[in-house]
């Protein structure tokens, strides 16, 4: 019985060791993959939007934002029937905010507190379990922004896992140990 449970810790060990070595080693794939997300993805649309303020010295409204989404992504799933610009909403690829209700979940309201709405937009994009933003207030990208010290620590979160029965194997030999010490000494 002690050899099959040697067995299955070993493997147990070597499956974690193994699927944390590989998420490692992905890391630089993930690096390039969310630089090239945000060149993509958010990029275009803060240029669209930064020249059309200097062009035409005010921000787009949502028709016209949402019209040259349509066309730039070939994404036409915008209501472009409402009569109301601020009822134009965008269904597809981006979210450009111009309030803080405008397509913003809860749990980020506090990213937008130093948001002048007169003069100030976002662009958001839900990545499937986050938003990626651009603030134009601070003139930054709020992404995902996967780094080394991400690979590593999910490395070492991996080798824990890994390693965690071995916490059992030391008790129970460190009880053998003791017992067979008590046993020797009487």
């Amino acid at each position: 019985m002690r050899t099959v449970l040697k067995i299955l810790t070993s493997l147990w060990i070597a499956l974690w060791l193994v699927l944390g070595t590989l998420m490692f080693l992905e890391t630089p794939k993930q690096i390039e993959k969310d630089k090239k997300f945000i060149a993509d993805e958010i990029k275009p649309s803060v240029d669209f939007v930064k020249n059309f303020k200097m062009t035409n010295n005010r921000l787009p409204t949502n028709r016209e934002y949402y019209n040259w989404q349509r066309e730039y992504f070939k994404d036409y799933s915008s209501d472009m029937k409402q009569q109301v610009d601020s009822l134009t909403p965008g269904f597809g690829r981006n979210r450009y905010i111009r309030k803080l209700t405008d397509v913003v979940i809860d749990d980020d309201y506090s990213k937008f507190k130093n948001a002048d709405w007169n003069k100030d937009f976002a662009i958001g994009i839900w990545r499937g379990e986050w938003t990626e933003y651009y603030f134009s207030w601070t003139d930054n990208y709020d992404s995902n922004n996967y780094s080394w010290g991400d690979g590593f620590f999910g490395l070492a979160i991996m080798i824990g896992i890994g390693l965690f029965p071995l916490l059992f194997w030391w008790r129970d030999y460190r009880q053998r140990l003791y017992s067979a010490s008590v046993v020797c000494n009487t």
